[in-house]
C-alpha cells in the first residue's frame, strides 16, 4: 500500500511539472553583456553608504569584501589583552574604537590606549584580523570588535612615556 502512494506521488509530482512545462512560453536565456563590477567592489560601496559618518578610515587595509572573511571563533585562553593606538610607531587613536562587526558600521565603544580588555572572539580574515573585546571594569557599552593592530597581548607603553608625544 505505501508503494502504490509513493509511486502516485512520484506521478502527481511529474504531471504538475509536465503541465507547469507546457504553460510556459519561451524564456529568453541569454546572458547580458553589461559588466557586472566584482562582488568586493559592490560590497564596499554597500559598506561606504551604511558606514556612520563618524567612522573614520583606518591607517592600514582593511578587508575589501566582508563576504569573505572568517567565523568568528571562541578565543580559548585567558584572553589578557591591551587596546593599542599605535601604529608603525604613531599613536593614531589615543582612544581606541570598537566597532559593532568587522564591517564596522558603526562605533559601540572605545577604550583608552593601554587598557586592558578580555579577548572573547577572534576573526580570522584574508587581510585584517579582528577581535571582540570587552574593556575590563568600563561601564557600559564595555564591548565592541577591534581591528589587530590595535590589539596587544603584552602591555602597551603610556602615552605619556611614547616618543611622539613630547
Amino acid at each position: 500500500m505505501l508503494k502504490a502512494k509513493r509511486i502516485l506521488m512520484l506521478l502527481a509530482c511529474f504531471g504538475l511539472q509536465a503541465c507547469a512545462a507546457a504553460g510556459v512560453e519561451e524564456v529568453d536565456t541569454a546572458v547580458s553583456t553589461t559588466a557586472q563590477p566584482p562582488a568586493h567592489e559592490t560590497a564596499a560601496a554597500w559598506l561606504a553608504a551604511n558606514r556612520d559618518p563618524d567612522v573614520p578610515s583606518l591607517p592600514f587595509p582593511d578587508n575589501p569584501d566582508p563576504d569573505q572573511c572568517g567565523i568568528p571563533t571562541a578565543w580559548g585562553d585567558e584572553g589578557a589583552a591591551w587596546l593599542n593606538g599605535v601604529y608603525e610607531g604613531e599613536l593614531v587613536q589615543p582612544t581606541v574604537l570598537l566597532y559593532d562587526s568587522h564591517s564596522r558600521l558603526s562605533i559601540i565603544a572605545k577604550g583608552s590606549h593601554g587598557a586592558q580588555v578580555q579577548v572573547i572572539l577572534y576573526q580570522q580574515n584574508p587581510v585584517l584580523d579582528y577581535y571582540l573585546v570587552k574593556i575590563e571594569g568600563a561601564p557600559k557599552p564595555n564591548e565592541g570588535w577591534v581591528p589587530g593592530p590595535f590589539l596587544s597581548f603584552n602591555p602597551v607603553t603610556e602615552l605619556e612615556d611614547l616618543p611622539n608625544n613630547e
